[in-house]
């Protein structure tokens, strides 16, 4: 990876239009849906009737698609994850409309040529009716194959410390085989989740689950657990994304009082999601 050609790349600005089938689409994507005959789960999936929006909705609007792909920014594209993913909503997030997501560079940070390194961005999501600015979402990216690169390094970001004690509440929710087909159908066309072949390549058994479908599936269970009332309190969310998840493996979201949260694939007891935290209001 060249560190001056990543950071001048002008990440292109995503412009979409979107309507009540798209967020029960989403909604159905990250588990919602699963007992048709919940009428908390259906209030999301109801196109009659709204639908109510997830907030993490947020972090698939106005997405720039798999820019990384593109030889000019000089990334080795095959062997990119997602490692972490946070967002703050502004207002609330409509359920049609007309979106635009500027996205940027922030910041490299240098793990060392074995352990690759680290690309943090950030997303504006603003309605182009309105001028409204909806959320800023924040993103890690780690591009496991591009460590050690020829430039300066910045600071890596500190993460919400995990509570100690046992948590509040567990959630568990079994995804399933062909999620991560379904999921991609949000504007992540990334060939990981999809190709075995691709997925062995960058060092997987097979295609793994996206991690913002993780993000999504504790989002709900959260809202469920703290805010089944009033879904639109949930303000911002941010977790690490410690670990894949197979489609087909159950997640287990574990919740604190005060926000924290963190999650893991139950099958293999390996922890998918750390130092979470959302906020409400």
């Amino acid at each position: 990876m060249k560190y001056d050609a990543l950071m001048g790349f002008e990440i292109p600005e995503a412009r979409q239009t979107f309507g009540p089938l798209d967020t029960v689409r989403y909604a159905l994507s990250i588990g919602l849906g699963h007992d048709p005959l919940d009428p908390w789960q259906l209030q999301f999936v109801d196109d009659h009737k709204g639908p109510h929006i997830v907030p993490s909705f947020c972090s698939v609007l106005g997405h720039p698609g798999f820019w990384l792909a593109d030889p000019r920014t000089t990334v080795d594209a095959g062997r990119v994850v997602h490692a972490e993913q946070g967002f703050s909503l502004k207002s609330p997030v409509p359920s049609a409309g007309t979106v635009v997501g500027k996205t940027r560079i922030v910041d490299i940070v240098d793990k060392g040529a074995q352990k690759g390194a680290l690309l943090y961005l950030e997303k504006t999501l603003g309605d182009t009716d309105t001028g409204t600015i909806i959320a800023t979402e924040t993103r890690t990216i780690m591009l496991r194959g591009d460590g050690g690169y020829d430039g300066p390094s910045g600071t890596p970001r500190p993460a919400p410390e995990e509570p100690d004690e046992d948590p509040d509440r567990t959630v568990a929710i079994a995804t399933r085989p062909e999620q991560a087909l379904f999921y991609r159908l949000n504007g992540d066309p990334n060939p990981l989740h999809l190709d075995p072949a691709v997925a062995q390549k960058a060092g997987f058994e097979r295609p793994i689950l996206h991690g913002l479908c993780t993000f999504g599936i504790a989002c709900h269970v959260i809202l469920r657990a703290f805010a089944a009332d009033d879904p639109g309190s949930l303000r911002s969310m941010s977790a690490r994304f410690s670990a894949p998840v197979f489609p087909g493996e159950t997640v287990e979201v574990q919740m604190w009082r005060n926000g924290a949260f963190r999650a893991r694939a139950v099958e293999r007891d390996v922890f998918v999601l750390r130092n979470g935290l959302a906020t409400f209001g």
